[in-house]
């Protein structure tokens, strides 16, 4: 009889096996539960992607469908039932299955109370945001929306000319001055780069928007969220709470290298805070007009101060995932923009008119200003029509996610849509942007770029559209009360940006355009492919 002895490495190894065989049994357990579950969906809804199969074999065939045809499936969804005024099921393995709406009851969809229907909650679920945005869990935001709409929004103007002088150098940087050789860039990466630092100029000043390492783990900072929440999400509940740290541990990473630059600056203000006899923040001083401060400002402007508001590692945190959320949407749209306009047949008859439009709104003097001081400012970047039109439209054409406005049923009783179903509590529904957005009856000729299709506009009597302004037919920044809050700013500097590209470079034509890659609902740009560019000859 052979007798098994072990050491103690060897004891553990055997234990981690087996562990590791359980958590592995349980997880194909679920997503096998997944791959066949109706979602407790009411019968009478239909579902897209079954190929014609019905039951159990229907629903794990459009499951696995979801994986990699996706866009096949929004727009058999759309084409067959929302042009029809019919609702119907979107199968997402990873996340569970949508309900979708036909556009014409986006207005029921949006009288909603959050009570019933919540927008935020869904964002989260997506994201992952328990797990992925670290401190998330010790408040009720994660990101401040009362710093977004009083602090970014309201202060626009005052931010104008630092934005623009950090473009100006930052774009001399990355992609040189050389009038005479094009240069071949890295479009995201440089991008990348240029909206971190404008970013940061505006949430922390300067040196520190200028410092390589602080930018390198700002822009770092959950820039895969997309790929960890989607690993997280294949995890039964019970289970996240153990692997997340696991997932995540290389943001976590680089949120500590990013708060290392900032907490010697959040403890001195908080000090200061202390010492100051009126309670208030740098009494008998000017306040710094920036995220640390506006954080402070916040928590101690309640009736009732939340102290872990005021611990330096959420406040870093906060500032972490503010980043993420002003960087990676912007720096996507801005590197399609790019792409779209080198890619259209009219790319240099389209950077030769926003040339001379950035031109002409920036050579006006107004009062204070003299002949040779540019007149950046708020009004002339909203007299930029064809620049805003030009970023609007590659939102609408190439969005950064599918959905437009997705909410979770959160009333214990679930709700009752408008064609009679009642869908339960936990149940994502709502209505998809990309297919409104590339709807033929909508938008003409819907599948081309065209450049200045918003700067015209629609009647004598109206302006052309707004990046900013969403509506039931551009859900780019989603739509209705909970529409990103942050777009004001995006769409500023997203505007600088722009304008300071057409301003200083060419763009050499591409003939096609690099395809975006989809991932479960997030809609990458061309992460690698490169344009070249050469400076213009003053």
């Amino acid at each position: 009889m052979a007798v098994f002895s072990y050491t103690g490495l060897e004891a553990s190894l055997v234990v981690l096996a087996v562990f590791l065989a359980i958590v592995s049994a349980i997880v194909i357990a679920t997503l096998i539960c997944r791959l066949f579950s109706d979602a407790s969906l009411p019968a009478n809804l239909p579902w897209v992607g079954t190929e014609q199969r019905t039951g159990l074999l229907g629903r794990a065939t459009a499951n696995l469908s979801s994986v990699t045809n996706l866009r096949d499936l929004l727009d058999e969804g759309y084409n067959k039932y929302s042009k029809h005024n019919q609702t119907y099921v979107l199968p997402y393995f990873i996340n569970g299955p949508q309900v979708i709406l036909p556009s014409s009851q986006v207005r029921w969809l949006l009288e909603q109370p959050d009570s019933v229907l919540s927008q935020e909650m869904v964002n989260r679920q997506f994201l992952e945001a328990d797990y992925t945005f670290l401190h998330a869990n010790l408040v009720n935001d994660p990101v401040h929306p009362e710093i977004i709409q009083h602090q970014l929004t309201k202060k626009l103007g005052t931010f104008v000319d630092d934005v623009v002088e950090e473009a100006s150098l930052c774009l001399e940087e990355i992609w040189g001055t050389d009038t005479e050789e094009w240069r071949e860039v890295k479009v995201y990466d440089t991008m990348l780069h240029l909206i971190a630092r404008l970013s940061t100029r505006v949430f922390m000043g300067l040196p520190l928007c200028r410092n390589k390492g602080f930018l390198k783990y700002c822009s770092s900072f959950i820039r895969n969220v997309a790929l960890v929440a989607a690993a997280i999400s294949l995890f039964p509940k019970f289970l996240k709470p153990f692997v997340a740290p696991i997932f995540t541990l290389y943001d976590y990473i680089q949120y500590l290298r990013c708060s290392r630059f900032m907490m010697p600056i959040i403890q001195d203000r908080l000090a200061r805070l202390r010492d100051s006899q009126a309670n208030l923040p740098l009494a008998g001083s000017k306040s710094p007009n920036d995220y640390v401060q506006w954080a402070i400002g916040h928590a101690i402007a309640k009736p009732i101060i939340n102290i872990m508001e005021l611990d330096p590692r959420v406040i870093a945190c906060r500032f972490s995932i503010l980043s993420f959320a002003a960087i990676q949407s912007s720096v996507i749209t801005l590197t399609n923009a790019l792409f779209d306009l080198a890619s259209s047949p009219e790319c240099a008859a389209s950077l030769t008119t926003m040339c001379d439009e950035a031109r002409r709104e920036t050579a006006s003097i107004t009062p204070g200003q003299t002949a040779g001081n540019p007149a950046w400012s708020k009004s002339s970047l909203a007299r930029m029509t064809h620049v805003d039109s030009a970023l609007r439209e590659s939102l609408r054409l190439n969005g950064f996610v599918e959905r437009g406005i997705m909410k979770l049923v959160v009333a214990p009783e679930g709700v009752t849509l408008p064609d009679g179903s009642h869908i339960p509590y936990g149940t994502k529904v709502g209505v998809s942007g990309y297919s409104v957005h590339h709807d033929e009856d909508l938008y003409a000729d819907a599948m081309r770029y065209d450049p200045f299709r918003f700067a015209k506009p629609p009647s004598t009597d109206r302006r052309p559209q707004a990046l900013i302004n969403t509506s039931e037919k551009f859900m780019g920044f989603s739509h209705g009360s909970h529409a990103c809050p942050g777009r004001f700013f995006a769409a500023n500097q997203l505007k600088i940006a722009l304008a300071h590209i057409v301003l200083l470079y060419e763009i050499e034509p591409i003939p096609r355009r690099p395809v975006n890659q989809w991932f479960f609902g997030h809609i990458g740009p061309p992460m690698s492919e490169t344009l070249r560019v050469r400076r213009r000859k003053a």
